[in-house]
């Protein structure tokens, strides 16, 4: 009955650091191999298969003179409204409408809807800011640079007709053809390629591990059946060729 209790308590002792670093040990083929053609994937799909990404920026100001407001015409009356508007010319920017014209003035976009175009674009502002910036992601830096520009200054001509935006959207530089790409990003690529084969080795290790149902060693034989291990036959060919 004590050496069931005994038995017992050791199984509930369950796996520690030192059988973890022997499994992967023991399995360190396993973890070399799985990591170099996982990592080696990553690397010829980032080189060879992904389709590099161009983003081309530029940028909008809302100006509002003091002078055409109703009231006292402050300066921070001014600045307050500029603020508000440039959410007024996110909204419009990406309107359909003025998405349209630009798809009409570029040919390469031929085809595509206005609502493809718009995922192709980013606008983005700081709080507090009168300026908002604007990037087009392309397959093509020219294009890209093309479509940034045609959009600003088609916004800024569509938005005369806008009542609150009428004289007030001025473009600060025009966007270039970016020279390298924004994506994919190749080192990171690689970092998360060998990370993943890692893990994924460790993970064919440890299944590996939990079907395999022998005893490895004498020492496992003494701590989970509470037995001594007088002597042991050796395992392998090699290992009993040692012996006679």
């Amino acid at each position: 009955m004590e050496d069931i209790r005994q038995q017992e308590a050791v199984v509930e002792e369950g796996i520690t650091l030192s059988d973890l670093l022997r499994i992967v040990w023991n399995n360190i083929t396993i973890v070399f191999l799985v990591t170099l053609w996982v990592t080696v994937i990553g690397i010829l799909i980032t080189w060879y298969v992904v389709d590099p990404k161009y983003t081309a920026e530029t940028g909008i100001m809302i100006e509002v003179d003091p002078e055409t407001m109703v009231g006292t015409g402050s300066e921070s009356g001014a600045v307050s409204l500029a603020q508000q508007l440039v959410i007024t010319y996110k909204d419009f920017a990406t309107d359909p409408l003025v998405l349209s014209s630009v798809i009409a003035d570029i040919p390469e976009l031929a085809g595509i809807t206005p609502s493809q175009l718009k995922e192709m674009i980013t606008l983005s502002s700081v709080t507090s800011s009168v300026i908002v910036r604007i990037e087009v992601v392309s397959d093509s830096p020219e294009l890209a640079a093309i479509i940034a520009n045609t959009l600003v200054l088609n916004s800024i001509e569509l938005s005369e007709d806008h009542r609150f935006l009428e004289g007030r959207v001025t473009q600060m530089l025009p966007a270039g053809a970016p020279n390298n790409p924004t994506s994919p990003n190749k080192i990171l690529n690689v970092v998360i390629s060998f990370l993943v084969g890692g893990i994924l080795s460790l993970g064919i290790i440890f299944v590996k591990e939990l079907f395999n149902n022998k005893f490895q060693t004498p020492q496992e034989m003494e701590k989970y059946l509470s037995i001594n291990v007088i002597a042991a036959v050796p395992g392998t060919i090699k290992e009993r060729k040692l012996v006679d």
